[in-house]
């Protein structure tokens, strides 16, 4: 029995997440809608909840990650967790 190889779509991070999401869906272009990465909204509520209380916006991938190295997602919930992004010290080699 044959089996096809899936070709793997390359994601990737936007600070417009919603905008591009439709944008691909109106367009009707599947490509695009495969390659928008959108979050948990537990990064969305954190990210405005950091922001309320500090006056900082960090990008979505920047709280995702930094949940991700906290232990508050799990690698399945995140964009290409083994890549180091290097928003701190400790996010140079990912030790998860």
């Amino acid at each position: 029995m044959l089996t096809r190889k899936k070709n793997k779509v390359k994601l990737y991070p936007s600070e417009n997440v919603i905008e591009d999401f439709y944008k691909a869906l109106v367009g009707k272009n599947e490509r695009k809608l495969k390659q928008v990465h959108i979050p948990k909204s537990d990064v969305f509520y954190v990210r405005k909840a950091i922001y309320m209380d500090t006056g900082t916006l960090y990008s979505l991938d920047h709280v995702e990650r930094a949940m991700y190295l906290e232990g508050l997602l799990r690698p399945d919930e995140v964009l290409e967790p083994k890549r180091p992004r290097g928003y701190c010290s400790y996010d140079t080699d990912d030790v998860r």
